[in-house]
C-alpha cells in the first residue's frame, strides 16, 4: 500500500497532508490518536527503504534526536516501522523555517541574527555534548516556534562520534552552501564544522546572501574549499566590525582558525552583542553545558531582560522543572559571570576612550590580500601591504596584520596586512657527480623536495650528472629540485646510409637514436647524383653510444665523372657504372681479349658528364676461325650484323674478324 494522507501507521497516527520533503523522506502533518494531539510524521521515501544504508541513517536520526531533550531542538516522540517503510514522530511546530523569515524580511538588524544565532548555538552545545554532530545546519532546518524561539531540527544526517563504521570516508553529505571546506572534501566532520554552518547561516541573516553560491552543488562546495568570502559589511554597513570580525573567523578554511566548539563561538557572540547598541535590552540565551538524555536532567534556559531591573523573564524547561533547574543552575551562573566579564570589559574600553572612536582591527587571515585590503577599508582602517616570507602560507594569501586581530585602535588608523610571499629563498647547492642518495639528503637538509630522472651517461651508474635548478641559483624552501642521475650508456648500432639521399639518411639516424653531425660535400668525383650520401663516419654497422653524432658526406652538385671500367668483365662493369647513376648500354668486337671483358667505353674514363646520362661498353668476343660455320659463329660472338661466311676459310675469318656488317667474300 502506498503511504500518504489518511494512511494510518503503528494504529496510532492518521495521516494528514504533505508539510515538507526532503533529500530521503516526506513530513506528514498527523494526528496522534492517542495523545489527541498534532504531530509530524517523517516517513522514508519508498525508493530508500529497501537500502539498508539509508535505513540505518534514518533509524540513527531517530535515535540521536530522541535523546536530545532542549527548547532549542525539536523534539522526537516516537519511530516504527509500517508497510514496508520506516517513520519519525516528532513535534509539530507551524511557525516558518528561518529561510523563509530572511526571504521575507531580508537582511535582519544585527542584533536579532545575533540572537538568532546563540539560540542554534545553544541547541548544537547540548548535541555536540552528546557526543553528535548535525552536519546540516542550515536555515530550513531551523524553525520557528509559537512562541518565536528557535528549534533546530533534522538530525537525519547527524552522526554520533561513537558510531564511526557508519561513516564512509570520502563522502560527502549536507547542502552545498553551508558546507564547511573539510566536509565538502569528504574529510572527517567535527564540531568545528557545525560552527561554520552556523557562521553562514550568520552571514545570511545579516547580508539576506549566502557567501558563496552557483549554478551547481559542485561549483559551490570547490568555493567553500578555495575562496575566501566577501566580509559581510561589504554589504551592510550597519554591521559592527566586531562582529563581522566574528563572522569571519567563523568561517575560516581551516578548522583550527575558526571557533572550535558551539561554546567558543557563543561567548564571541556574547562579548559582541553587550557591546552593540541597545544591548542591555538584549535577550540573552543561556544553556547547561550538556543535554539531557531521556532519563536525565533537561538543559535550561533562561530569557532575561537585562538592565530593566525587573529581574523578571519567561522559564522554558520540561516535566519536573524545578529540579532541572537545580542542576542547571552552576552552568548558568558560570555563563553570568562570563556576561559580567565583558560588560566590565566594555564599560573599562569606554571609560579609557572617553567617547573617541575606537576600532577593533579584524581578522584576516587566510585572506586573499585583495579582500583582506577590502576588510581593513570597511572596518574603518587605512590599510597598507607588507609581503613577508612564509613556509606554510600560500604566496599572496594573508599571513596576518600590525597590529593583530582584535586589537583596538582608533579610527582610520594605518594596519598593515602581511601578505606571504611564499618560503624564503636558499641557495641551491652543488651535488652535481654525488651518488644520487648523498645529493638527495643534502638537498632535502636544505629544505627542498627532489625527483630524479635516469639520463644515458658515460658516468658511473647512480652518479648526478647535473641539476635543475643549477647550482647556486635561489629557490624557495619546499621547491622541487630535480636530479638527472646517470643509467649507464645505451648503445646501437649506425645504420649504413650510403646511396641514400640525404633527407632520408637523415630520418634513418635519428630514428635509430643517433645525431647527424656534419654533411659536407665531395670534390665531385664520386660520380653520384647531388644530395647523394657517399660515405659517413661512423661507418654502417659499427656500435656507438646512443645520441652520438654521424658524419655525412654527400655528392656535390654539378657533372659526375665516369669511372674507368675497361678490364672489367661485362656484369661488374654495369654494376659499378649503374651503382653511380649511369645508365649503361653495350655492344661487342672481335678481340684477344677474354670473352665478356669491356675492351671500351664512351663516353671515355674521367670524362665529366651530366648524372644519369647514357655510358656504353664495349665488349670483347673471340676472333672468327677458318671454317664458315666458325666465321658464323664468331660473327655472332661479336653482337654486330654480319653476313653468313662463304664456304671457304679465309673469307670466313675475314667476316668474323670484321664484326660488323660485311658482304660474302668471293669464292676462290
Amino acid at each position: 500500500m502506498t503511504i500518504g494522507p489518511g494512511t494510518e501507521l503503528g494504529e496510532r497516527y492518521e495521516l494528514g497532508h504533505q508539510i515538507g520533503t526532503g533529500g530521503m523522506a516526506s513530513v506528514y502533518l498527523a494526528y496522534d490518536t492517542v495523545l489527541d494531539r498534532e504531530v509530524a510524521v517523517k516517513v522514508l521515501a519508498e525508493r530508500f527503504a529497501a537500502d539498508q544504508a539509508f535505513v540505518e541513517r534514518f533509524r540513527r536520526e531517530a535515535s540521536a534526536a530522541a535523546g536530545l531533550n532542549h527548547p532549542n531542538i525539536v523534539a522526537v516522540y516516537d519511530r516504527g516501522e509500517a508497510e514496508g517503510t520506516y517513520y519519525i514522530v516528532m513535534e509539530y511546530l507551524k511557525g516558518p523555517d528561518l529561510k523563509r523569515v530572511i526571504r521575507d524580511q531580508g537582511p535582519l538588524d544585527p542584533a536579532v541574527a545575533v540572537d538568532n544565532a546563540l539560540q542554534i548555538l545553544s541547541a548544537l552545545t547540548a548535541a555536540h555534548t552528546a557526543g553528535i554532530i548535525h552536519r546540516d545546519i542550515k536555515p530550513q532546518n531551523v524553525m520557528v516556534s509559537g512562541d518565536g524561539r528557535l528549534r533546530v531540527a533534522d538530525f537525519g544526517i547527524a552522526r554520533a562520534d561513537a558510531d564511526q563504521q557508519m561513516t564512509e570516508a570520502g563522502s560527502v553529505i549536507g547542502t552545498a552552501q553551508y558546507l564547511s571546506p573539510e566536509q565538502a572534501q569528504g574529510e572527517e566532520t567535527t564540531a568545528a564544522s557545525d560552527t561554520y554552518a552556523v557562521g553562514i547561516v550568520l552571514y545570511e541573516m545579516l547580508t539576506g546572501r549566502v557567501p558563496f553560491d552557483g549554478d551547481r552543488p559542485v561549483t559551490v562546495a570547490m568555493k567553500q574549499i578555495n575562496e575566501p568570502p566577501v566580509p559581510p559589511r561589504v554589504f551592510a554597513q550597519e554591521i559592527p566590525p566586531e562582529l563581522d570580525a566574528v563572522v569571519m573567523k567563523a568561517l575560516s578554511k581551516r578548522p583550527e582558525d575558526r571557533y572550535q566548539s558551539a561554546e567558543d563561538f557563543t561567548a564571541a557572540l556574547l562579548e559582541v552583542r553587550s557591546a552593540m547598541s541597545g544591548g542591555q535590552q538584549s535577550t540573552l540565551i543561556l544553556t547547561a553545558p550538556a543535554a539531557t538524555t531521556a532519563g536525565g536532567a533537561a538543559a535550561t534556559m533562561e530569557t532575561q531582560a537585562v538592565g530593566n531591573g525587573s529581574g523578571g523573564g519567561r522559564k522554558s524547561g520540561g516535566a519536573g522543572g524545578n529540579n532541572k533547574k537545580k542542576k542547571g543552575r552552576p552552568a548558568i551562573w558560570g555563563i553570568v559571570a562570563v556576561l559580567i566579564a565583558a560588560l566590565a570589559v566594555s564599560l573599562a574600553l569606554a571609560l579609557t576612550r572617553g567617547g573617541s572612536d575606537m576600532v577593533m582591527v579584524p581578522d584576516v587571515a587566510g585572506f586573499e590580500a585583495a579582500a583582506a585590503t577590502r576588510a581593513i577599508s570597511d572596518a574603518g582602517l587605512t590599510p597598507t601591504e607588507r609581503t613577508q616570507a612564509s613556509d606554510d602560507v600560500q604566496p599572496g594569501v594573508v599571513i596576518g596584520t600590525e597590529p593583530g586581530a582584535g586589537t583596538e585602535v582608533a579610527a582610520q588608523s594605518t594596519v598593515t596586512i602581511l601578505v606571504s610571499s611564499g618560503p624564503a629563498e636558499v641557495t641551491v647547492p652543488n651535488v652535481v657527480g654525488e651518488a644520487v642518495e648523498d645529493a638527495q639528503a643534502t638537498l632535502e637538509k636544505a629544505g627542498f623536495t627532489v625527483t630524479t630522472e635516469e639520463v644515458d651517461s658515460d658516468k658511473e651508474i647512480g652518479t648526478v650528472v647535473r641539476q635543475a635548478p643549477q647550482a647556486g641559483s635561489m629557490a624557495g624552501s619546499g621547491d622541487t629540485i630535480t636530479l638527472y642521475v646517470s643509467k649507464g650508456i645505451t648503445k646501437v648500432t649506425v645504420p649504413d646510409v650510403t646511396g641514400s639521399d640525404v633527407s632520408s639518411a637523415r630520418s634513418e639516424i635519428t630514428g635509430a637514436g643517433l645525431k647527424v653531425g656534419s654533411v659536407s660535400e665531395d670534390d665531385g668525383s664520386s660520380g653520384r647524383s647531388a644530395g647523394t650520401v657517399v660515405a659517413q663516419d661512423p661507418d654502417g654497422g659499427a656500435s656507438v653510444a646512443k645520441g652520438t653524432s654521424v658524419n655525412l658526406v654527400i655528392a656535390a652538385e654539378g657533372g659526375a665523372s665516369v669511372p674507368d671500367v675497361t678490364g672489367s668483365d661485362q656484369a661488374t662493369a654495369r654494376s659499378k657504372l649503374e651503382s653511380l647513376g649511369f645508365n649503361v648500354t653495350s655492344s661487342g668486337a672481335e678481340s684477344t681479349q677474354p670473352e665478356g671483358t669491356v675492351i671500351d667505353q664512351e663516353p671515355s674514363a674521367g670524362s665529366s658528364v651530366p648524372a644519369g646520362s647514357t655510358v656504353t661498353i664495349i665488349v670483347a668476343y673471340p676472333p672468327a676461325a677458318s671454317g664458315g660455320s666458325s666465321g658464323g659463329s664468331s660473327g655472332g660472338s661479336g653482337g654486330g650484323s654480319q653476313a653468313p661466311a662463304p664456304s671457304g676459310g679465309s673469307s670466313g675469318s675475314s667476316g668474323g674478324s670484321s664484326g660488323g656488317s660485311q658482304a660474302p667474300a668471293p669464292t676462290g
